[in-house]
């Protein structure tokens, strides 16, 4: 058994932590996967584990799921996972992709993980500003839930988290409407820290 926990995300934009740039000036990162990172660390030497752990990050601005799944064997088998954070369909419901359409790559995506024998845990599609679209979205997070509910999959709700009053995404949390805040991913992090390390009880 390997010293190793390597945890995978695979996403989009919102994986990346895509910040828009003030006026014409470039987009930055938050580096929210390597503060979780970090945060795990420190919790397997506090626990005595003799194991260490590393986030990889392999998000992809733009993506969609069908690219994803395209990039599947790259981005995410070549690293061996023990486990795969699955965090996508929002570039796919943008494009007119129906949920519908969107959820199988999404169970494609789920399955071949099992496939390589890592644990899958699915980030459901986060609000948005616009009221209309976040119908869409509440599609999409219907399908997943029930399919992850039935099969035993492990599911992180991120529109919970982040939704306001009004059914859209909060506006402390909302970078550009579509990208997340600061506050958003910092608010996210402890959510994704106990999800993982209830699973990694197993590798430990």
């Amino acid at each position: 058994m390997s010293d190793w926990i390597v945890t995978v995300f695979l996403g989009d934009s919102l994986t990346t932590g895509f910040q828009q740039g003030p006026g014409y000036y470039p987009p930055r990162y938050y580096p929210f996967t390597n503060m979780l990172e970090s945060a795990l660390r420190r919790q397997l030497t506090a626990l005595g584990s003799g194991k260490d752990l590393v986030v990889v990050n392999q998000g992809m601005d733009g993506d969609s799921t069908f690219e994803m799944l395209n990039r599947f064997t790259s981005s995410v088998e070549t690293e061996n996972p023990d486990l795969v954070l699955i965090w996508g369909g929002i570039n796919d419901l943008s494009s007119r992709h129906p949920p519908e359409d969107v959820f199988p790559n999404l169970v494609d995506l789920i399955e071949r993980t099992k496939a390589i024998n890592a644990v899958p845990i699915l980030l459901n599609v986060a609000p948005v500003v616009g009221t209309h679209f976040n119908e869409t979205v509440l599609g999409l997070n219907k399908l997943t839930e029930k399919y992850c509910n039935e099969h035993d999959v492990n599911y992180v709700d991120v529109f919970s988290l982040l939704v306001d009053d009004e059914g859209k995404l909060a506006e402390e949390f909302s970078n550009d409407g579509v990208h997340l805040s600061v506050k958003a991913y910092q608010k996210l992090i402890p959510v994704l820290f106990h999800a993982i390390m209830a699973l990694i009880s197993d590798l430990i």
